[in-house]
């Protein structure tokens, strides 16, 4: 899964002599610190015409946090980007209020940021936390791990079409995508899992950058993995599958973690073993899943 353009992109700005930079944050030994990015821009990340801009804000912190929080840390610290279009300044103001929200609930402080103006909204923060001693690294997964999931997946993607359709008993889906809060589902004894990641680009892709960052393999039992009962209605009502909206949703904002031993307050949804031919596979029952089916998250549309 690291063939998509995202990450040619990545590979390409990153050249030959630097580092690796394919976690969720960057270690910055030097200073101590952890650092994270992220940018949405309008009519790719968000939509106005059925998302409050309040929202906006709240979900680019959300983001970034998230990454803080998977790398075994907390946020303390951000910087703020925002270019604006004309006629776009009370927008613009409400999108700062989701952020100030969100900062304000957590004790995040801002240290500065940009202004300028553009034909649409783009909105990007850069976030800190303090080095934890032992940084969570999508590679530290080893063979004999538990993998385990910090809370449900695929309210995300089922709150974005309830919400583009108008639909209504969709609540706690439509908070996950319009609110969602990586603080909410921080696993018990952080400091002792191996390798973690939060859940952007949807699960199947980060369980695959866990197998090939740690040159690993993984088995997934679809059968223990936690279903939202508004996922399941959204799957029977439009014939959806539910392994799409599972494994395929973007932007849950929840972690994905290995440990050697149990963690309490997580769902233990498969097991790391030494590198096969087939790095990943989802069982149910008797069958094996169709991963390629699965229609995955991406920021590219």
């Amino acid at each position: 899964m690291l063939n998509n353009r995202e990450w040619e992109l990545i590979n390409f700005a990153k050249g030959s002599e630097n580092a690796f930079i394919g976690d969720d944050c960057a270690v910055w030994d030097d200073k101590s610190l952890v650092v994270t990015t992220d940018h949405f821009c309008e009519n790719v990340h968000f939509d106005l015409s059925f998302m409050p801009p309040e929202s906006v804000g709240w979900r680019l912190m959300a983001a970034n946090a998230s990454d803080i929080i998977a790398m075994g840390s907390r946020p303390t610290h951000y910087l703020l980007n925002i270019a604006v279009p004309e006629n776009g300044f009370e927008n613009a103001k409400k999108m700062i209020r989701g952020i100030q929200d969100f900062a304000e609930k957590y004790g995040i402080a801002l240290l500065g940021g940009d202004t300028t103006a553009a034909e649409k909204f783009s909105l990007g923060v850069t976030m800190f936390g303090e080095k934890p001693e032992k940084p969570l690294l999508r590679s530290a997964a080893k063979p004999g791990d538990f993998v385990y999931l910090a809370a449900e997946t695929g309210l995300s993607l089922c709150g974005f079409k309830a919400l583009k359709q108008n639909l209504k008993g969709f609540e706690n889906s439509a908070g996950r995508f319009l609110r969602p809060d990586p603080f909410l589902h921080i696993p018990n004894k952080i400091n002792e899992l191996n390798a973690a990641i939060d859940i952007s680009d949807s699960l199947l892709s980060e369980l695959n950058l866990i197998c090939t960052l740690s040159d690993v393999s993984m088995k997934i039992d679809f059968d223990r993995i936690p279903i939202n009962k508004e996922v399941a209605e959204y799957s029977r009502l439009f014939s959806f599958p539910l392994e799409n909206l599972v494994f395929g949703s973007g932007e849950e904002f929840i972690m994905l973690f290995t440990a050697d031993h149990k963690i309490d307050g997580a769902f233990e949804i498969g097991k790391v073993f030494c590198k096969k031919e087939r790095q990943l596979e989802i069982v149910s029952k008797n069958r094996t899943i169709d991963i390629d089916s699965i229609r995955l998250f991406s920021h590219f549309g």
